[in-house]
């Protein structure tokens, strides 16, 4: 599957495609200068509800470490800049560095890292940075990605050997159904002891006896 496919059919934008940064109240000019776009920069991806930003990023141009702290710098004072704006108020505490790799060599232990954004490192293939190819097990590493519920079966001698576990007795699955039980009090050295009727407790030892 392509990532940026899976960003668009769960309704985001890339704010970097003509004027969309403006439409959503965010300047580009405050994360880097005007026609000096960072080679590792992909996309930046902001939610429907405009609650989300995902800043994706080449992970094979330098040292991972040094990437995400040179992108949590520059985030750190894009927030400050509009700290007051609302677009960023609401963004402020939703901001992900998403950053492919071609390795499976790669340490994650940076995704700890929360200053100033989340981090999350998935594979991908980067030969065409336009529609990077992904597995889908590394798209379930997706916050916002939806898993078909077409893509289970069911598993009929699970749903039978769970059957044979139910019990049998009528009046036992009528004791099982949600309902309020009295129960029997007897008071000893200042504590109560609670238990079921003896008829009740026999039916239950039966049926985990079988």
């Amino acid at each position: 599957m392509v990532l940026q496919d899976e960003f668009e059919k769960a309704g985001y934008k890339d704010i970097l495609n003509g004027s969309i940064s403006l439409d959503y109240e965010i300047c580009l000019d405050d994360l880097y200068d005007k026609n000096m776009r960072p080679e590792e920069l992909l996309g930046i991806y902001i939610s429907r509800q405009r609650d989300d930003l995902f800043f994706l990023l080449k992970g094979d141009v330098e040292d991972i470490n040094l990437l995400c702290d040179s992108w949590d710098e520059r985030i750190r004072v894009f927030s400050i800049i509009n700290e007051n704006t609302k677009a960023v108020k609401k963004l402020k505490y939703n901001i992900v560095q998403l950053i492919v790799v071609s390795s499976d060599e790669v340490d994650k232990s940076i995704e700890g890292n929360l200053m100033f954004s989340r981090k999350l490192i998935i594979k991908g293939d980067l030969s065409d940075k336009s529609h990077i190819k992904i597995a889908a097990d590394e798209a379930i590493e997706l916050p916002f990605h939806m898993i078909k519920d077409d893509g289970f079966t069911l598993d009929e001698n699970k749903v039978r050997q769970l059957s044979e576990l139910l019990p049998s007795d009528e009046e036992l699955l009528l004791f099982m159904k949600k309902n309020w039980k009295k129960v029997i009090r007897k008071k000893r050295n200042d504590v109560y002891d609670k238990s079921l009727k003896l008829s009740d407790f026999e039916k239950v030892k039966e049926w985990l006896e079988q």
